[in-house]
């Protein structure tokens, strides 16, 4: 019987170059790349080291190998989250998504056969992000866009970023919801470990949380929402929030149908690390609505993800769905 054909929905690219501060070094968080040889390099934003990063965040052939030795069929390209810069002015922020989006669109031109893509667009200016929407789909050719989870400190649940929404539901663009800069981030620094490993999922589900509340799954149903890290600590919060919703009879009508039910419509990757919550998530909160996600090439990277999800495929629903159904569905490739 031959393997399933599984997508890797949520891993991150780099480009080896960035383009030059266009202000000539006036940005102090101007995203750059240094590399020590062909295969290292640094990331920096402005002066200051943020990551140090290798060839596969660039090298096709370095990653389809891996995708090989994976047993993973396709992966979907997206911005190494730093890279969104919703910190930089609107001009410059646009500037830099155009080249990282026109990089994914390289590589996976390259390899069509294995590559997706989501590109980046300049959210802190929800009008322009929305513009920029119409490039990301006829320019760029790719299926969508990540996000953070937070603006800026914004929650992606304001209505404030109605029109960007409005663009890709129209566009048919998949909107991917990354973890970024958490809230939380800066009360933590006594214990900065609880930054990556804690507050990223927090952010995660508040923002998710945030757009059940407003509202924004009930306005843009068409829209299709993916979170990463399986929608971080979404599932336990959604119960605190159903019995709100049913204690407040629909938080005093602005809610028409349950917490629960908006989040069963949502995708989510399976980057959660323990196989009876990634059961948990597929049969429980949004069964058909999961589908395979790494982090690759980080160090939180989910390892051997065939076997992974292999692993509890016979133990869900529709465990099928984890390897290509849903991953095909959230990026609108069975509408072509």
């Amino acid at each position: 019987m031959a393997k399933p054909r599984l997508i890797d929905v949520h891993s991150h690219i780099v480009p080896r170059t960035l383009p030059a501060d266009p202000t000539g070094g006036g940005i102090d968080k101007w995203p750059c790349v240094q590399c020590q040889s062909l295969t290292a390099a640094t990331v920096l934003m402005g002066a200051k080291p943020f990551r140090e990063i290798d060839e596969r965040s660039w090298d096709i052939g370095r990653r389809v190998a891996d995708m090989d030795r994976d047993q993973v069929m396709a992966q979907v390209l997206s911005p190494m989250p730093e890279l969104l810069s919703y910190w930089l002015d609107t001009a410059p922020a646009t500037e830099l998504a155009r080249y990282v989006n026109g990089a994914i669109a390289e590589m996976v031109a390259n390899r069509s056969d294995r590559f997706y893509g989501l590109g980046s667009v300049p959210l802190q200016d929800p009008d322009k992000a929305a513009e920029e929407l119409r490039l990301i789909k006829e320019r760029f050719g790719l299926q969508g866009v990540e996000v953070g989870s937070n603006i800026n400190g914004r929650y992606l649940g304001e209505r404030r970023f109605d029109p960007f929404f409005a663009a890709a539901e129209e566009l048919g663009l998949a909107v991917f919801v990354h973890a970024l800069h958490p809230l939380q981030a800066p009360h933590l620094a006594a214990t900065p470990g609880l930054v990556p490993f804690a507050a990223f999922p927090v952010d995660t589900a508040l923002c998710a949380a945030s757009m059940i509340m407003a509202g924004v799954p009930e306005r843009f149903p068409r829209l299709r929402f993916g979170f990463s890290h399986g929608g971080g600590v979404l599932g336990p919060i959604l119960h605190r929030m159903e019995h709100g919703w049913r204690a407040t009879k629909g938080f005093g009508g602005q809610l028409p149908r349950s917490p629960k039910s908006y989040a069963a419509r949502f995708f989510y990757d399976s980057l959660v690390y323990d196989t009876q919550y990634l059961a948990h998530l597929t049969n429980h909160i949004a069964p058909g609505q999961v589908f395979a996600g790494t982090d690759y090439p980080y160090l939180i990277e989910q390892r051997e993800p065939a076997a992974f999800i292999g692993s509890i495929a016979s133990a869900v629903a529709q465990g099928d769905t984890l390897w290509s159904g849903a991953a095909r569905r959230f990026l609108g490739l069975d509408a072509r």
